[in-house]
């Protein structure tokens, strides 16, 4: 039997070479692997031979399928080290197929091709074969049974068994889409070098089959055409057709097969056929080229790693925070998709519709797509346009938009319609002017937030970091904050109970001051403009967290800007500054601290415009700001007693319903309790 030889991969390089292309999953291009392919070669070589070899995920690529098309297509492309193994075994594959192959089939052989299919089709038509069966496929790439396809390929003499497990690697192949690695449970991945070839040996029996009788098949891909000498054997050779797919899994495309004849015309490979006629279009030069929809961003090196590691069946290495690494073939859980927000931040980049989706376009490349059944809010930072289609299509889907300058600062929104809940907001309106309710929902509303607050020095203090001087003055400040909170019952009205919070704030930023071990200096909470990084972390966070809640508020018909503690002030959405007092400390304090004890970000990350102004991220840190933000609101937190583990998203959208049940049917409401969902599970194993 043949071996991979050098040369052959030599040879395959340079193919691959030739036709460029872009990265893989690794992010390595074509003239990256030429530095080093005189040394790669010969190991790809040896590993193929070996059997130490294996393959990487195939990336995700979706094209339109024409020129200003709404309709796409999925291409997975191979690192280019498996395009050389590929195109190499490929080669070697053919050689022994070739002699299989029958004349019937036309795509992806040397020495054949359209032209030579139209000119068989004409021969046979001065032939007397008349009548036609044009066929197509169901989905043929995506329903090639890989059991069928594997087995056939172990029986035939002509394979060489040694590459039957590089072989397996590639028809059972995973694709990662950016988010998860998933296997391929059937079908062949349309952009693998070896897919033409893997396609033309499963149809082989096809061709087989049909070549019996007095009939002709003309096969290019899954495109094909029977011709015949009438009308009543071309109905026999399409059951034939028909039941020969069926042994291979496969079956006929209703709509796209059909019986017809010259005289009636037809279309075949863009070739129009009618009578003794032969129309070939022009091949002029499209207006305007196929675009990229998206493309699946490279996986990280610890993704690599981690992928690398289960493949060759051993355990993964430690993660750089020590905990445990997830897999990165596990899909993601339906509550991680319950909600997501879609942020836009690049400088110039336009948002459009396309289709069921929106685009994200830049620098004349889409960038991200979303479906809109995925999408409950887009945030908008900074120069980012939005098309009036996409804009109409987002309050039709009942997603809210929200903008804000670069830095952060929120400028507004465009929410859906609020809905019929009148008496909803009547109940609201009524909750605002009874002061005695007010003033009640108000102080349960600080007495949790101090509380929650509490709990997230509890759980730092059981890390046992600190030393006994930075422990009292930890229990002092808590001290502090439970004399303050015991007060709130005294509270008069609104600015006697803020003063209590704003009081038991200063102590609790003293305390948390205290478990910084960044290297950034705490200089005491500031409001906007912060002019420090951590309070610029801080504004940002809280803006987040509120900009959730409020278009929470605003689906379910509430006046966001209409609250109990805080005061109506122009545009500021007080009801959702109420609601997220609670959420403070456990999910914005704790996100920072986070953030930048384990060293996400440094110095340089942010920036100061002029003298005395605010400092803000920039725009690549902002945009890792942003992944670890959705990361962290979608890591699970805990859970109730019997219940569903949560989510900090998932409660704020709690949060919301629970204060729409009390406005509605009266009765004691009770803020968002941290403790209560940590129940026994311990703080730290929320990580970003």
């Amino acid at each position: 039997m043949e071996d991979l030889s050098a040369a052959l991969v030599e040879a395959a390089w340079e193919r691959v070479l030739e036709n460029a292309g872009g990265p893989g999953v690794d992010g390595v291009t074509v003239e990256r692997f030429a530095q080093s392919a005189a040394t790669l070669l010969p190991e790809l070589r040896q590993q193929v031979m070996d059997g130490s070899y294996f393959s990487l995920p195939l990336r995700k690529i979706v094209v339109q399928k024409r020129p200003g098309s709404d309709e796409t297509r999925s291409l997975h492309v191979p690192a280019v080290r498996d395009r050389v193994a590929q195109t190499a075994v490929a080669r070697m594959m053919s050689r022994s197929f070739e002699e299989e192959f029958l004349e019937s089939s036309y795509a992806y052989r040397a020495n054949r091709g359209v032209d030579r299919a139209i000119a068989r089709i004409q021969q046979l038509r001065e032939r007397g074969y008349e009548w036609v069966v044009d066929g197509d496929i169901t989905a043929y790439f995506d329903n090639v049974s890989h059991r069928m396809l594997l087995e056939r390929l172990a029986e035939d003499e002509g394979m060489n068994k040694e590459l039957l497990p590089v072989v397996r690697q590639w028809v059972k192949a995973s694709i990662w889409d950016g988010h998860t690695v998933e296997r391929i449970r059937r079908g062949i991945a349309q952009g693998s070098p070896i897919s033409p070839l893997l396609a033309n040996y499963y149809l082989t029996p096809l061709d087989v089959a049909l070549s019996r009788g007095d009939h002709k098949l003309i096969r290019y891909s899954d495109d094909f055409l029977i011709l015949c000498r009438g009308e009543t054997e071309a109905g026999e050779a399409l059951t034939a057709t028909a039941d020969g797919l069926r042994t291979l899994g496969l079956e006929l495309k209703a709509e796209k097969t059909r019986l017809t004849s010259f005289a009636e015309g037809f279309k075949f490979l863009g070739v129009r056929f009618l009578g003794a006629d032969v129309m070939i279009p022009w091949k002029a030069k499209m207006h305007g080229q196929t675009r990229v929809v998206s493309i699946a961003r490279a996986m990280t090196g610890r993704q690599l790693r981690e992928f690398r590691a289960a493949a060759r069946g051993k355990k993964t290495e430690p993660a750089e925070d020590k905990k445990a690494a997830k897999p990165v073939t596990r899909k993601a859980k339906t509550e991680e998709w319950s909600m997501p927000y879609l942020y836009v931040t690049q400088p110039g980049s336009i948002v459009r519709k396309s289709g069921d989706r929106f685009l994200v376009e830049c620098d004349g490349e889409i960038v991200l797509d979303a479906p809109y059944h995925r999408l409950e809010h887009i945030l908008v930072f900074g120069n980012v346009q939005l098309t009036s289609q996409a804009l109409v299509e987002a309050l039709d889907h009942q997603i809210a938009v929200s903008l804000f300058s670069r830095q952060g600062r929120f400028r507004g929104s465009l929410q859906p319609p609020a809905g019929q809940n009148v008496l909803l907001r009547v109940k609201q309106y009524a909750l605002h002017q009874d002061e005695a309710a007010a003033l009640g929902a108000a102080r349960e509303c600080i007495r949790w937030k101090i509380e929650n607050c509490l709990t997230v020095l509890e759980k730092y203090e059981e890390r046992g970091k600190l030393g006994p001087a930075e422990l009292g003055k930890v229990n002092r400040a808590e001290e502090e904050m439970t004399e303050l909170q015991a007060g709130l019952d005294e509270a008069g009205g609104a600015a006697e109970i803020l003063g209590h919070e704003g009081a038991a704030a200063k102590s609790y930023f003293g305390a948390l001051a205290l478990f910084n071990g960044s290297a950034f200096a705490w200089p005491g909470r500031m409001k906007h403009p912060a002019k420090d990084p951590l309070n610029a972390l801080l504004s940002l966070s809280y803006t987040m967290v509120l900009q959730e809640m409020a278009a929470l508020l605003g689906a379910h018909g509430l006046d966001p800007g209409l609250g109990f503690l805080h005061e109506i002030d122009g545009n500021r959405p007080s009801l959702a500054l109420d609601l997220i007092e609670p959420f403070r400390g456990p999910v914005a304090d704790r996100f920072v601290w986070t953030l930048v004890n384990r060293g996400y970000f440094k110095a340089d990350d942010f920036e100061q415009r002029e003298a005395g102004s605010g400092v803000y991220l920039r725009p690549d840190p902002q945009r890792k700001y942003f992944e670890a933000y959705e990361k962290w609101m979608l890591t699970p937190v805990g859970s109730r007693a019997g219940e569903r583990t949560w989510t900090f998203r998932s409660l704020l959208r709690d949060e919301a319903e629970a204060f729409v049940r009390y406005l509605r049917d009266g009765g004691a409401w009770s803020p968002f309790s941290y403790r209560s969902v940590l129940g026994e599970h311990n703080a730290d194993a929320d990580h970003v």
